[in-house]
C-alpha cells in the first residue's frame, strides 16, 4: 500500500508540473502581438515580376487575390535569417518581450502552444497563416532550414495599419522608425545571446519610393512612429471649416486632431454650414477611402497637414471641370517642393493622393547667423502627410500633369477617361 501510495504521490506530482509548466513558456499578449506584427509587416511573398513587394497584412488591407503557386518566384530564405530580424528589431525592448528561439522556431511552425480560451491567440494568429506552408514549405536543405518564397521587406508601408497598433509596436519596441537597416538586421544575434540588448547599432537611413509628378523614380521616404504616439488617443473628424473669404465655400477636411468648436456654433444644414463626424475609433484604410469617394470635393488630410491651427492651411483645393479634364489646385504653403520628398498620383477612379513634408511650425528658426525662438507656432508642424480627395469621375493617369509652384500651390490637369 505504502508503495502504490507513493506511486499515486509521484504520479500525482508529475501531473501538476506538467499543468504548470506551459504557463512558463506560454507567450503573452503583448508577445503574441509582436509576433505577428513582426512578421506581417516585415515579410511578404516573394512573387514573380513584382517591383515593390507588398507584406502579408498590406496585401489582406488591400483585399489582394491570394496568390497560387505559379506566381512564386521560387526564392529561399534561411530561417536563422527569421530569427536575426526579429531580434533586431526587438533589440531597444525589454528582455522579457522577446520570446526564446524555440518558442519562436514553434511560432514559425505553427505549434507555439496556446492556453485555452486565450483570445489573443486567435487574434493573432501564427506564422503558417500568414505564409500557408502548401506555397512557402520549410525544410532543410544543405544543413539549413530554410522556408520558400519569402521576402524581407526592411521599409515597410505603414499606411494601413490602425493608429492604436502602430503606437503599441513604438512602445513596446522602442523604435521611433519603421525603416531598418537591412544589413544590420540580417547580421544581428539571437535572444540567446548575452550581448543582444546591450549591443549598439548603427540605424541606417530609410528608404522607399516615392514618385514625381508624372514620373515614377525610387527615392527615399521615412516613416516615424512617435507622431503616431503623440495622437494614439485623438478620433478622426471633419473640423469646422474656417470663416474666412478665402475658405468659406470650402469643404471639411477629414483629420485624426481632436475636436475644437467654437462656443454655441451648430450644424443647420445649411450649404455653408461646417460640420463635425465623430467615430468611436480610428476608420480604417477602407472605411477611410469609402468616406472620401461619398463626397465630390470632399478631402481626406493625416498628419501635420490636418494639424495646424491659424493662417495658412495645408489643403485648401479648388477642382475644376470641362468637356474632357479635370483640373485641381491644392494650397500647399511651407511644403517641400524637392521631388525627393514629394509626390501626386492619380488612380483610374479619380482618386488623387499628394505625400509630402512640411517645413513650418518649428519651435527654433536658424537664418544664417541668427537663431530665433518662436513666440507662437500656428503653422502646419514640420513632419511628413498625406492628402487624398476625388475627382468627380474616372481619369486616364498617363494623361496627367502637375506643377508646384514656387507659390506654393499645386495645380493638376488630368483627362477625363475615354468612354468607349
Amino acid at each position: 500500500m505504502a508503495s502504490t501510495s507513493k506511486g499515486n504521490d509521484s504520479q500525482a506530482i508529475t501531473e501538476l508540473r506538467s499543468k504548470k509548466a506551459p504557463s512558463a513558456v506560454m507567450p503573452n499578449k503583448d508577445q503574441r502581438f509582436l509576433l505577428y506584427f513582426i512578421f506581417g509587416t516585415y515579410f511578404g511573398p516573394d512573387l514573380k515580376g513584382e517591383k515593390s513587394h507588398k507584406s502579408v497584412l498590406e496585401r489582406k488591407s488591400e483585399g489582394l487575390p491570394p496568390y497560387s503557386s505559379g506566381d512564386l518566384a521560387g526564392s529561399h530564405m534561411e530561417m536563422v535569417q527569421l530569427e536575426r530580424i526579429y531580434y533586431y528589431i526587438l533589440r531597444k525592448a525589454n528582455k522579457s518581450l522577446a520570446v526564446k528561439s524555440s518558442l519562436l522556431d514553434q511560432f514559425i511552425k505553427g505549434n507555439l502552444p496556446t492556453p485555452p480560451g486565450d483570445e489573443s491567440a486567435a487574434k493573432y494568429p501564427q506564422f503558417p497563416n500568414l505564409f500557408p506552408m502548401e506555397l512557402h514549405c520549410q525544410q532543410s536543405k544543405n544543413q539549413c532550414n530554410i522556408i520558400d518564397n519569402i521576402v524581407f521587406i526592411h521599409n515597410p508601408e505603414i499606411g494601413y495599419i490602425r493608429i492604436e497598433h502602430i503606437a503599441r509596436f513604438g512602445r513596446l519596441t522602442g523604435l521611433e522608425d519603421f525603416s531598418l537597416d537591412r544589413d544590420a538586421a540580417r547580421l544581428h544575434g539571437s535572444a540567446e545571446n548575452d550581448n543582444v540588448h546591450s549591443m549598439i547599432v548603427q540605424d541606417g537611413e530609410p528608404a522607399g519610393d516615392l514618385s514625381h509628378l508624372g514620373s515614377s523614380p525610387r527615392v527615399r521616404k521615412i516613416k516615424l512612429v512617435q507622431d503616431v504616439l503623440r495622437r494614439e488617443d485623438q478620433h478622426v473628424r471633419i473640423p469646422p471649416v474656417m470663416k474666412s473669404a478665402a475658405t468659406s465655400s470650402a469643404d471639411a477636411a477629414m483629420t485624426n486632431k481632436a475636436p475644437v468648436l467654437a462656443k454655441n456654433e451648430a450644424y443647420t444644414g445649411k450649404k455653408d454650414d461646417a460640420a463635425m463626424l465623430f467615430f468611436p475609433s480610428p476608420p480604417s484604410r477602407e472605411e477611410m477611402a469609402n468616406i472620401v469617394a461619398a463626397t465630390k470635393k470632399g478631402a481626406a488630410l493625416m498628419g501635420t497637414a490636418a494639424m495646424g491651427k491659424v493662417g495658412p492651411i495645408v489643403g485648401l483645393m479648388d477642382i475644376g471641370e470641362c468637356e474632357d479634364a479635370y483640373m485641381f489646385r491644392v494650397s500647399l504653403p511651407g511644403v517641400k517642393r524637392d521631388e525627393s520628398e514629394f509626390s501626386c498620383e492619380v488612380e483610374d477612379d479619380g482618386k488623387v493622393l499628394i505625400r509630402g513634408v512640411t517645413t513650418t511650425g518649428e519651435k527654433t528658426v536658424y537664418r544664417f547667423s541668427q537663431t530665433f525662438e518662436m513666440l507662437s507656432q500656428n503653422l502646419c508642424p514640420p513632419g511628413h502627410f498625406s492628402i487624398s480627395f476625388q475627382l468627380p469621375g474616372p481619369v486616364d493617369p498617363q494623361q496627367f500633369s502637375g506643377n508646384f509652384g514656387t507659390d506654393g500651390i499645386l495645380e493638376g490637369i488630368v483627362m477625363k477617361k475615354t468612354q468607349i
